[in-house]
């Protein structure tokens, strides 16, 4: 089969022929049909996990995946052949991922059915952004009216927050550039912020003087950080997703939140999955590659700027 995989950590993923992976007692076989870009992908192959949990060379890349169940383990319960899933395919052990033709994964990973009606390539896309923005609009626990300013919403958590956060009646600002300001109104934002053209602080303090309800940061490092969240009233809630938060600073003020990171499990997938089934949630799918493009799209990614999701289509 052909996979996207890294020889060794920090090495260049690159295109190449593995063996199809056999499933072990608790394992079922998916044969994937479109697998979600995100960043933690590239992340994995820079050895984020490294001395965590074990890791298998050459390490297939990609955690999201949707496709068909092709065969199932001795032991195996939960699913059969014939069932559509999504899921991440990361459970105890990296390397199997989901960048491939084929894929192995315990029956007790995050995992769901999904109904024919729901396309893989969007399917793929949901478990890890749309997890993550579905714990954050609960964390942010802010009543309704409030208003949030999102920091990088233009990409798969931002979109999927931005809709979130809207459907729990919070006021959500935007920082989007370009044709991405249509694209945030249209889900939800009712206002955006182009950080291009003005800076943050300064288009904050002309328009929202006052200070906001809630911060959710999702790009900046610890001084942009605390610039943004300078902004949010005292009591309010403010989330950093890559750690950028000082808890002390935020205590000082009364602010909830701090730095932030999603626990992602089937129930919530579940609840996502039937969410944009009934069509109250759009899966925000910028573009859609293929196999061969993802040592390409991994390195744009790295580079920042997304917009949307990127979903491999098998």
């Amino acid at each position: 089969m052909k996979a996207v995989a890294v020889n060794a950590f920090g090495t260049a993923p690159v295109l190449m022929d593995m063996a199809r992976p056999v499933p072990d007692a608790e394992q079922v076989l998916v044969k994937l049909q479109a697998s979600g870009l995100n960043p933690f992908d590239w992340r994995v192959g820079d050895g984020i996990l490294k001395g965590k949990i074990p890791h298998l060379f050459p390490l297939i890349l990609g955690v999201d995946g949707a496709g068909v169940v092709e065969a199932v383990g001795a032991n195996v319960r939960r699913f059969k052949p014939g069932d559509r899933v999504v899921g991440q395919f990361l459970f105890g052990r990296a390397g199997q991922g989901s960048y491939a033709d084929y894929a192995v994964i315990d029956q007790n990973a995050v995992l769901s059915r999904y109904p024919q009606t729901l396309p893989a390539a969007l399917a793929a896309a949901l478990p890890t952004a749309g997890i993550t923005a579905l714990q954050l609009s609960q964390r942010l626990d802010l009543k309704p009216g409030s208003t949030v300013l999102i920091v990088g919403a233009t990409g798969g958590v931002g979109s999927f927050l931005t809709q979130l956060a809207t459907m729990n009646e919070l006021r959500v600002i935007a920082t989007a550039s370009g044709g991405a300001a249509e694209r945030m109104r249209v889900l939800g934002a009712v206002k955006t912020l182009d950080y291009r053209s003005t800076p943050i602080d300064q288009w904050m303090g002309t328009h929202y003087p006052e200070g906001i309800d809630g911060l959710v940061d999702l790009v900046s490092d610890a001084a942009g950080f605390a610039r943004n969240a300078s902004f949010v009233k005292n009591g309010g809630v403010a989330l950093s997703t890559v750690w950028s938060a000082r808890a002390e600073e935020l205590m000082a003020r009364g602010i909830k939140g701090g730095n932030f990171e999603a626990k992602t499990t089937s129930a919530d997938l579940d609840l996502l999955v039937r969410t944009a089934v009934a069509g109250e949630l759009t899966i925000p799918v910028e573009r859609q590659i293929t196999l061969a493009q993802v040592p390409a799209a991994l390195a744009e990614n790295r580079a920042g700027g997304a917009r949307g999701k990127t979903v491999v289509v098998l």
